[in-house]
């Protein structure tokens, strides 16, 4: 019997070696988070920052006031990509704000908004006025749902009011794919 168990063990812990050197990990961290009002008369900008929560992990939380009514509000987001300065990468796009808020269509904005949405107060549609927060997101690279090439990135969004820029927001964070855990 005590053979039996022994030749269980050994392809118990052989098959736990296996599945451990087969797990795929991925990093993912906030480096930086800029917030800029730039018309202050319409929005005020109370906080945008970085938590550091552990060494390898940060929250990114912002909190401000629409200070007026808006009714329609439209939204710039491209993202960059880390190579000899930050570069234009793959993303560029300009959509209304208002009408996502009602309906999410747009699929590159959806997997961000999904991201923060659960950390965020954004339930409300258009008209709005008030508060608007994030309060700390934090992302584990499993949870993004495309592949992404390790390196350092920047989500540059900026928020109009018709053509009246009134916020422009920068979230920086890297990115290292598919490493082995052992």
């Amino acid at each position: 019997m005590g053979t039996v168990s022994n030749v269980f063990y050994l392809i118990l812990s052989f098959g736990i070696i296996l599945e451990l050197g087969s797990i795929n990990a991925s990093r993912f961290k906030f480096t930086n988070f800029i917030c800029d009002s730039m018309n202050e008369s319409w929005i005020a900008v109370h906080q945008c920052r970085l938590k550091a929560i552990r060494r390898d992990r940060t929250t990114l939380s912002f909190n401000g006031t629409v200070l007026k009514t808006v009714s329609r509000f439209r939204v710039h987001a491209q993202i960059f990509k880390r190579a000899n300065g930050f570069k234009p990468w793959l993303y560029n796009i300009t959509f209304d704000g208002c009408r996502f808020l009602r309906k999410p269509y747009e699929p590159p904005v959806l997997i961000v908004f999904n991201l923060i949405k659960r950390y965020s107060n954004f339930n409300f549609t258009c008209p709005y006025m008030g508060p608007v927060y994030i309060m700390g997101v934090h992302v584990i690279g499993e949870q993004i749902p495309v592949p992404l090439p390790t390196g350092d990135y920047l989500i540059q969004i900026k928020w109009y009011i018709g053509k009246v820029l009134f916020l422009s927001t920068g979230i920086y964070f890297a990115f290292e794919e598919n490493l082995s855990s052992y």
